[in-house]
């Protein structure tokens, strides 16, 4: 069902607030936009109550195309026995919520660099449907000149806004906003409206509803105290969810939920590893910090401690980075791009203060993806470093991001590849690859060879440097023999005598 009177071709009006109000539909009406072989865009932290609606129309619907950045959501659409309804595509991530659903084959997986989605859309494929035809995204409530912003989640919203037919966003009152740089979208450039504001979940809410829905008691305390912590650092993401987590919390462990928002204590060998990335640094670089562990720590085990004058160019935050920026670590001042100025494609990381802090803030600029993820844009900044977690590196150089074991994914390479392309490209730039020498059951994260239906996500060629807890290995310009010597050199010991064998099979006459 489409609304013929709000779906005029898109142009600035000046009585904006007229416009607002005409747009303005209920989560079940702006879903009936949807028909049967639509493409429809979720971006990374996407809306809910849209999504959800849309799930219920399920009986109505076939081959409708759920292009889903890192899911967070699921009307059952993940599930097996929807796939007549809904084929889902996770794109750039898979995030918690989207690998069991991919374990499953119920989701595939879209390979494609963050930067260049849009690309695909603007000048298409062979054979490929590339439109969208809907997209659905969160704002805040329009400014007094009929702006709306995407908040600190602005990852790629602004280019899918900027390209699909119809634009649905849920207006979220509690969103912190407004952020500086080009996080903005009119009023004339949305068809549909739905008020969907985020309340805050009060701690006294999260402990009923463990005591409510947690059936081993002996965990109640525990899971009281990470969702408090939870709730103190993330309280929108935790909003979001709430209504989600009740039977997560007896398939998943608070340990495990603790990781996921990013609020357990660095492991041991994460200080260590930071001061051997240390030695990479150089005053005036101008750094990138990747998800997951160990990269998402370093602000906080003191990596760029007594360095000055660094930049950002990153595509997301870490907690504790706004800290440095504050401190004038982080000042820009010999950036080639942006001079001055922390740019990011999100805040994901820094957590509520560090939302606060940076909202407004002359010294924070945010673009999408679209710009701040493209290799020949990070390449711009002299002296640029991007420093990211893998999780295996086998002799020859190629670095998985994605996949462990074998072929399942673990998750996608979100914006690493653009970045480490990017900093590999500067002038005076270095890419960084962190991994702990064990994996979780006590196997080497470096291999002879990545294992059978391995996802490369970094190509050999453009291996630079691989860093452990027992050192640094120079990878860039190197043979194959080479490259195996320096890196089983770092690999925990007791695999070195097992690792050089492998070598000399594979590399020695």
């Amino acid at each position: 069902m489409r609304f013929p009177h709000i779906t005029e071709d898109k142009e600035y009006r000046g009585d904006w607030q007229d416009d607002y109000k005409r747009k303005l539909v209920s989560a079940e009406d702006a879903a009936k936009v949807v028909k049967s072989g639509d493409r429809v865009a979720l971006p990374f932290a996407h809306p809910t109550q849209v999504p959800l609606a849309l799930g219920k129309r399920k009986d109505e619907l076939k081959n409708v195309y759920l292009e889903i950045n890192a899911p967070s959501v699921d009307p059952g659409w993940l599930q097996p026995g929807w796939e007549e309804h809904f084929f889902v595509g996770a794109i750039n991530f898979l995030g918690p919520m989207g690998r069991p659903s991919h374990d499953a084959k119920v989701t595939s997986f879209i390979p494609c660099l963050m930067s260049l989605r849009p690309k695909l859309i603007d000048e298409g494929r062979r054979n490929w449907k590339s439109d969208i035809d809907v997209f659905m995204t969160n704002v805040a409530p329009p400014d007094k000149n009929g702006f709306c912003s995407f908040g600190p989640h602005l990852w790629n919203k602004k280019s899918y806004a900027q390209r699909a037919k119809t634009v649905i966003a849920e207006v979220d009152e509690n969103m912190v906003y407004p952020y500086r740089g080009n996080n903005l979208i009119h009023v004339s450039e949305i068809d549909y409206f739905v008020e969907a504001p985020t309340p805050r979940v009060t701690d006294e809410q999260l402990r009923e509803l463990i005591l409510t829905t947690v059936k081993d008691e002996s965990k109640h305390q525990v899971w009281i105290d990470v969702l408090t912590k939870a709730n103190k650092h993330e309280p929108e993401y935790m909003a979001r969810g709430y209504n989600l987590m009740g039977p997560l919390m007896d398939i998943l462990s608070p340990d495990f939920f603790t990781g996921v928002m990013g609020l357990e204590d660095p492991y041991p060998e994460a200080e260590v590893m930071a001061g051997y990335v240390r030695e990479l640094i150089r005053d005036g670089d101008t750094i990138e910090i990747g998800a997951g562990r160990p990269t998402t720590w370093l602000p906080r085990v003191g990596l760029f401690d007594g360095f000055q004058d660094l930049g950002v160019h990153s595509e997301m935050t870490a907690w504790g980075q706004h800290e440095l920026i504050e401190q004038g670590i982080f000042n820009g001042k010999r950036k080639t791009l942006h001079r001055g100025k922390a740019i990011y494609s999100a805040l994901d990381g820094a957590g509520w203060d560090g939302y606060l802090w940076m909202s407004d803030n002359p010294l924070v600029e945010m673009y999408d993806c679209e710009y701040v993820h493209n290799p020949t844009v990070i390449a711009q900044n002299d002296n640029m470093v991007a420093i990211n977690s893998v999780l295996q590196v086998d002799f020859t150089g190629q670095i998985t991001c994605e996949t462990q074991f074998g072929p399942r994914m673990i998750n996608g390479p979100g914006g690493q590849l653009d970045f480490h392309l990017g900093a590999f490209m500067s002038r005076g730039g270095r890419a960084i690859s962190m991994l702990r020498s064990l994996a979780f059951g006590g196997s080497s994260t470096i291999v002879p060879q990545l294992p059978e239906g391995s996802l490369a996500t970094i190509p050999r060629q453009f291996a630079d440097y691989v860093v452990t807890e027992y050192g640094i290995a120079s990878l860039a310009g190197k043979s194959h023999r080479e490259r195996a010597n320096d890196l089983i050199a770092i690999a925990h010991p007791d695999f070195r005598a097992e690792l050089k064998k492998e070598a000399q099979k594979l590399f020695y006459p």
